[in-house]
């Protein structure tokens, strides 16, 4: 039984992303210069609930991902799911199609969208002044990872207020504008840099809970970067983007049996152990799936969504489960102390790297 929208806590509802990806070895020119040409899109609908690719098609040019969009459209149930996109694709009559097969759509925006940015921009330059008069919600996250500290503030606006009476008019399902402000500071330089971005939604302000609302929005936001690094996965790891294909068909087929690859080695590797603090790598699993047993151990462990099959088979089962191996901070016990070792402090990157040197491990005794 299929629910009103209205019936779907947000936090609920699947977030589904579109996007082309690029083969890059298929474009060619009769002078030779590939860079005349794009080559072949391969459009994508990516379920970020389920991790799966719903439907795809192939395209020439990348001028039609929108056109794509609205044809995937009749071919994948989206009711109450809510779609996302990049600002090339956000059109009037993507939206259109989008709220007429009952979904929602939390889409991009930049300048190539028109006098809408234009408006959305002055909005919000008004809500810094306080002088913005309709109903708002905001909320901030801060993220510590990866060299650097991110503060992340998203303010929703009413867009009633935001618009002129043509753009509103123009895009008639929109209820809200976006803007995520991103603050970055670099951990080791300090530096400080500042990023606005913009996005527009046919989801109405929630003006009874406006904070959680708005951090619930934001995380709808970071989902649409699941489609952007499964492709990346797809292209470093499987090296689809080197693959010279010209026919459609192929590309389509390759495609569909390299998202299923992809599908059963991140299942398998987001439940396996983790060796040397973290997640095995794609290329390890890639090795390691050349062995038959290890093969048909990960097929049966996602298709039958048991791991325990890896278990029990004792030669595989040392491949994910066995020790690992003694690193240079290890002191084996037949390992001569040459007086180096007690000067040195494991808990500083220097030390540890230190400890990795040949001058500092000792001569094993006999």
């Amino acid at each position: 039984m299929n629910l009103p929208k209205s019936a779907i806590v947000l936090k609920d509802r699947d977030v589904i992303s579109a996007d082309g990806q690029n083969i890059r070895a298929t474009r060619s020119h009769a002078t030779g210069d590939a860079r005349n040409t794009t080559g072949y899109d391969v459009v994508s609908m990516y379920s970020s609930r389920y991790g799966l690719t719903l439907a795809q098609k192939t395209v020439d040019k990348k001028g039609q991902e929108a056109e794509c969009i609205k044809e995937l459209l009749n071919l994948v149930i989206v009711k109450n799911a809510i779609l996302t996109w990049d600002a090339i694709n956000t059109h009037p009559d993507t939206i259109n199609a989008v709220v007429g097969a009952g979904a929602d759509a939390v889409t991009c925006l930049k300048e190539n969208c028109g006098l809408i940015y234009d408006d959305v921009v002055a909005a919000f330059e008004y809500f810094d002044k306080g002088k913005f008069p309709g109903e708002y919600a905001q909320s901030s996250q801060v993220t510590s990872e990866h060299g650097r500290i991110e503060e992340k503030t998203i303010t929703i606006l009413e867009f009633k207020y935001c618009a002129t009476k043509p753009v509103q008019k123009k895009w008639k399902h929109i209820k809200c504008a976006i803007r995520v402000r991103t603050k970055r500071t670099e951990k080791i330089s300090g530096k400080v840099t500042e990023n606005d971005a913009y996005f527009i939604t046919t989801i109405d302000l929630d003006g009874l809970n406006p904070e959680e609302f708005a951090a619930q929005m934001q995380q709808i936001i970071l989902q649409r970067w699941a489609i952007e690094a499964r492709h990346f996965i797809i292209d470093c790891y499987f090296e689809q983007d080197r693959l010279p294909l010209r026919n459609q068909d192929y590309i389509s087929n390759s495609t569909f049996f390299t998202k299923e690859a992809v599908n059963i080695l991140s299942w398998n590797r987001e439940l396996l152990p983790e060796r040397y603090k973290r997640k095995i790598s794609f290329k390890s699993l890639q090795v390691l799936c050349s062995r038959a047993d290890v093969c048909i151990a990960m097929l049966d462990a996602y298709f039958n969504k048991d791991i325990s099959y890896i278990r029990k088979e004792e030669e595989v089962a040392k491949l994910f489960y066995g020790e690992e191996e003694p690193t240079g901070n290890d002191v084996p016990e037949n390992l001569e102390e040459t007086g180096f070792q007690s000067s040195i402090n494991d808990d500083t990157p220097l030390g540890q790297f230190a400890r990795t040197r040949k001058k500092i491990k000792g001569k094993r005794r006999n």
